[in-house]
């Protein structure tokens, strides 16, 4: 529902999604409301319907001419870093985070929404030659913290707690989920991690998913698991081990195996 600070949905304060028109700001024509009517058709099934939200990213390609006026880049650059040519909230500002909180409580004030869903996507992706232009809100916001990518984690942890407690304040029946990454942490990275050799997200994203579950931050856990069974980088069976070793009594739900 909301890819890039857009949205597939008419009650927000967010542009619309080029993805529906092919530009920015451009309301369906004939109009309607894509997430009501998902919404509609799901119950009518008798199917859950959880809305993905994608916290952080702002653009998904350099073309910021593109971007609506309305756009929140164009309204609060001070928000962003560019990275991969690529416009990302700034996860240590606190106004961002606040920000963040309020558009999901907007779907889940006006929508009959059963859950609210996100995938892995928080601090990017590593790429070779990139670096996180975040010095500034460390040195502001940094506090005790002497690294600063504890910091980091923990400016996503604020992130969840915040999200776990507004969306069940405002409405305790919906579910609150998450869709990280396969690997947590490699066994080689930490002796709690899973016996694998791959990309992670606590060391690469600053995204420690087993704490969301363990401190009950999140109704459900649904890891990307992508690969095969016996792998030789991150098979699927040595990793569905894992996280059901590590749900402390909160639902595992498997995202998109790969089995041959």
């Amino acid at each position: 529902m909301r890819p890039a600070a857009d949205a597939f949905y008419a009650k927000g304060i967010e542009p619309w999604s080029k993805w529906l028109m092919g530009k920015q700001g451009k309301a369906p024509d004939p109009f309607y409301d894509p997430l009501e009517f998902a919404i509609n058709e799901a119950h009518k099934r008798g199917i859950e319907l959880h809305a993905w939200f994608n916290p952080y990213r702002a653009t998904t390609d350099n073309k910021y001419s593109a971007l609506s006026p309305d756009h929140i880049t164009n309204k609060h650059p001070e928000w962003f870093f560019i990275y991969g040519g690529m416009k990302t909230f700034n996860p240590g500002l606190p106004e961002v985070r606040e920000y963040i909180v309020q558009i999901v409580l907007n779907v889940v004030d006006n929508y009959d929404i059963d859950g609210v869903h996100m995938d892995d996507y928080f601090y990017p992706y590593a790429i070779a030659g990139q670096k996180i232009n975040d010095a500034a809100a460390y040195q502001q916001y940094g506090g005790d913290f002497t690294d600063i990518r504890e910091w980091r984690r923990d400016n996503v942890n604020k992130l969840i707690k915040m999200l776990t407690d507004s969306i069940h304040k405002h409405n305790p029946r919906i579910k609150f989920g998450m869709s990280p990454f396969g690997i947590w942490a490699n066994k080689s990275q930490n002796p709690e991690g899973s016996d694998t050799r791959g990309g992670d997200t606590y060391y690469e994203l600053y995204a420690d998913s087993r704490k969301w579950i363990k401190e009950g931050w999140v109704d459900y856990i649904n890891p990307q698991l992508y690969r095969p069974i016996g792998d030789r980088l991150m098979a699927f069976d040595k990793l569905l081990s894992w996280w059901s070793d590590n749900t402390y009594n909160r639902h595992l739900y498997i995202g998109r195996p790969l089995i041959v």
